[in-house]
């Protein structure tokens, strides 16, 4: 196997996959998306924001955010600016969510990896260690508070 020049990389076609989305905003239309390049990828997961709940740092992820940066990054005919995704999440429902999910899907993001983390990292209740609002241990789920405040990850203040 040969080793890979900097010109295939710099000057290659890139490994993002396009397709179109069919039907959106209204049946008949279509957008063309591209999956995620690893740059906006890391910008989307950057929308953990750590804030502090009592004595605990708990991790939220802002979900409209990252859902609107997706669309931004992800939608490539026609462009929008991030003004216009703000007023598109705010107008549309169904036809969004199709797109946003269209990205996802062409930019290998697992959804049902994103819902067992997501079950994994919740707030509230008595852990397995009989306290409030500190985490027993890495990785221990408290399942008493089940669905009731989202997805949250803590860990301790100053940690």
């Amino acid at each position: 196997m040969s080793r890979s020049t900097k010109a295939s990389w710099l000057d290659g076609p890139g490994d993002l996959k396009e397709t179109d989305v069919e039907d959106v905003p209204i049946p008949g239309a279509s957008v063309r998306v591209r999956a995620l390049s690893a740059k906006y990828s890391a910008e989307v997961q950057g929308q953990l924001k750590m804030v502090t709940e009592g004595r605990s740092q708990v991790a939220r992820i802002d979900v409209a955010a990252m859902e609107r940066l997706q669309f931004l990054h992800g939608v490539v005919d026609p462009e929008f600016t991030p003004e216009e995704v703000g007023v598109i999440q705010e107008r549309y429902g169904a036809a969004f969510r199709k797109v946003v999910e269209a990205i996802q899907e062409i930019s290998g993001i697992d959804k049902e990896g994103i819902e067992t983390t997501e079950r994994q990292f919740r707030s509230g209740g008595t852990n397995a260690n009989g306290t409030t609002g500190e985490p027993a241990a890495a990785g221990m789920v408290d399942e008493a508070s089940a669905g009731v405040r989202g997805s949250d990850v803590h860990a301790r203040a100053g940690a």
